[in-house]
């Protein structure tokens, strides 16, 4: 029978400061570009019109999409299989995979097919398991921790 063996697969520092790094910038841009979407506006010759700012977030949120993608790769061949063969954190690890691979489609959506009727449907998808990425990354770190945690007891 299987005898299930605790790993230590923490990521080394610079690996971490670099996905530190990336996703928070991500989470930050995608959120203000949400603040001033939906609170912010100027007036207009033509009435209420979006904030200049808005532009520049969902731009930086581009960028730091690919960013983050790249450090998320990253992690396949190391962190993500050692942890799998080892069947540590397999649900929450699971559930972070699922999640960038819908945030990924939905933003390719947003890019390459969001039309008029389309777009809102899509932007709220990706919008809600963006804001949802951050506990639910919080939690995969926890779990982690703890599996650690009891490895060392």
């Amino acid at each position: 029978m299987y005898k299930k063996r605790i790993i230590d697969n923490r990521l080394g520092p610079q690996h971490r400061l670099w996905l530190t790094i990336s996703f928070s910038l991500l989470f930050l841009s995608g959120a203000l570009w949400l603040v001033f979407h939906y609170f912010f506006s100027v007036k207009t010759d033509f009435g209420e019109g979006p904030h200049p700012l808005q532009q520049w977030w969902l731009k930086l949120h581009g960028l730091t999409a690919m960013a983050a993608l790249v450090i998320f790769g990253s992690l396949l061949l190391g962190h993500i299989r050692r942890a799998w063969q080892h069947h540590q954190n397999r649900i929450s690890g699971s559930s972070m995979v699922a999640l960038m691979m819908w945030l990924t489609l939905t933003g390719y959506a947003l890019y390459y097919f969001g039309g008029e009727e389309s777009r809102p449907i899509i932007s709220a998808a990706h919008c809600i398991i963006g804001i949802a990425a951050l506990p639910l990354l919080v939690l995969h770190i926890a779990s982690g921790r703890r599996s650690r945690n009891k490895k060392s007891k």
